[in-house]
C-alpha cells in the first residue's frame, strides 16, 4: 500500500477525530485507531457525507448526536452496537465507506469537507460520491481556486490526451458550478 498524500490526509483526519471528538461507542475508537495504523485499511476506506446505499458502510456517532453509536451495513447485513462490527471491518477486503455522525446543531466540520474534496479530486471512478459536492462548505475564494485548479487539470489532460482524467475533472467542475444553480431553485 502506498503512503499517498490522500492516505496521509485520511490518517491525519482520523487523528483529528480521535483528539477532538468523544465517540458514543468504544468500538468506534478501537476501529479508528486500528484503521489509522493499518495501511491496507487506510487505502480501502472512503469518508462520506452522504451514504451510498449499495456500498458497505460503517457509521460512527459522536457523543452529542441522536444517531446510533455504531453500525455496519453491507447489503443484507446490518449490525448495531456490537463487537462483531470490529471483526467485520478489520477483515473487510473491499472498499469501505465511513460516515461520521456529528452534532447536527454544531457548525459543519471543515476538516471533513477538506478531506471529502481531496477524495473527490483523487478518485476517478467515484461517481457514487459526487453527491458530497453539494454538502461541502466552500468560501467563494476557495471555490474559485478549485475551479481554476480544475480548469488547469482539464487543460493538462487534453494536452496529454488523457480522456479519463479529462472526463473526471470536467464532471467535478460542472458539479461545483451546479451547486449554485441548485441553491437558486
Amino acid at each position: 500500500m502506498l503512503d499517498t498524500r490522500l492516505n496521509i490526509e485520511k490518517r491525519d483526519f482520523i487523528e483529528y477525530l480521535l483528539f477532538h471528538y468523544q465517540f458514543k461507542s468504544r468500538i468506534s475508537v478501537w476501529l479508528l485507531n486500528f484503521i489509522k495504523t493499518t495501511p491496507a485499511l487506510i487505502e480501502k476506506i472512503h469518508f462520506v457525507d452522504q451514504i451510498v446505499a449499495e456500498h458497505p458502510t460503517i457509521e460512527m456517532a459522536v457523543s452529542d448526536t441522536p444517531d446510533v453509536a455504531i453500525q455496519y451495513h453491507d447489503g443484507e447485513t446490518v449490525m448495531m452496537n456490537t463487537n462483531e462490527i470490529f471483526d467485520r471491518v478489520i477483515h473487510h477486503s473491499q472498499q469501505l465507506d465511513v460516515k461520521i455522525h456529528f452534532n447536527p446543531e454544531a457548525d459543519r466540520d471543515l476538516r471533513l469537507d477538506h478531506l471529502l474534496l481531496q477524495q473527490l479530486l483523487a478518485t476517478q471512478n467515484g461517481d457514487a460520491y459526487h453527491k458530497d459536492v453539494y454538502h461541502i462548505e466552500l468560501s467563494h475564494s476557495t471555490e474559485q481556486q478549485i475551479i481554476y485548479l480544475l480548469k488547469s487539470h482539464i487543460d493538462l489532460s487534453l494536452n496529454l490526451k488523457d480522456i479519463q482524467s479529462f472526463q473526471h475533472y470536467t464532471k467535478i467542475l460542472n458539479l461545483i458550478k451546479l451547486r449554485h444553480i441548485t441553491d437558486e431553485i
